[in-house]
């Protein structure tokens, strides 16, 4: 197919799959003639892919071609490459930055949930880092973090993730396992608000209108 017509089947303008040919995170089409070339359905599926990754996952350019390189080594298994892939979906930078000393307590604190938690992260893992500026940034307005708060929240996200584990079989390839984890990752997002709604208005119902 001609890249018009892989725009229109992919829903990508022209000059974005263009700027993904010049950036190398989509492979070039068959030469047909000068400035011309033939593309086939593995273009088609790399463009769903990459605007999944830069769409449902909202990555960044950099963390986009870091998981497409990942997916084109061939060589890591699927548990590897969804750490790759959940390890792209931090948002960058999304907590401003707080003083050293707020940071600080806020790794004590962070760390010590870990370790209630029983789980191994390293000390300089980035989702260690993001959830330390999350603290720090709720102590900042005045939310103390209390032993046990983020307990329900670390207990539902280990189910979460030994279930997502158990369904990454050996025989998905690695576009099926990002798709998994990026996925999986917004529903989560998504349902937890659901539920957020479905109890805010229940409360709200039983409470009654303002008098």
């Amino acid at each position: 197919m001609k890249i018009s017509h892989l725009s229109r089947r992919s829903g990508v303008p022209v000059p974005t799959i263009k700027f993904y040919l010049r950036e190398q995170l989509l492979p070039p089409g068959i030469p047909t003639a000068r400035n011309q070339a033939e593309y086939d359905e593995t273009h088609l599926n790399r463009l769903r892919l990459i605007r999944l990754l830069a769409g449902a996952g909202m990555m960044s350019l950099a963390s986009v071609r870091e998981v497409l390189a990942a997916i084109d080594s061939r060589c890591l298994s699927p548990h590897h490459l969804a750490q790759i892939v959940s390890r792209a979906l931090l948002p960058e930078q999304s907590v401003p930055p707080s003083c050293i000393e707020a940071e600080d307590f806020a790794a004590r604190q962070v760390d010590r949930i870990i370790t209630d938690a029983g789980w191994c992260i390293r000390g300089e893992a980035p989702e260690r880092e993001s959830l330390v500026r999350v603290v720090a940034a709720l102590e900042a307005l005045g939310v103390p973090i209390r032993s046990g708060w983020f307990q329900p929240y670390m207990e539902a996200a280990g189910r979460l993730a030994i279930r997502e584990i158990d369904q990454q079989l050996s025989g998905d390839n690695g576009p099926t396992v990002v798709a998994r984890v990026v996925l999986f990752e917004v529903a989560f997002a998504i349902i937890r608000r659901m539920a957020y709604t479905h109890h805010l208005g229940m409360r709200t119902a039983m409470e009654g209108p303002d008098t």
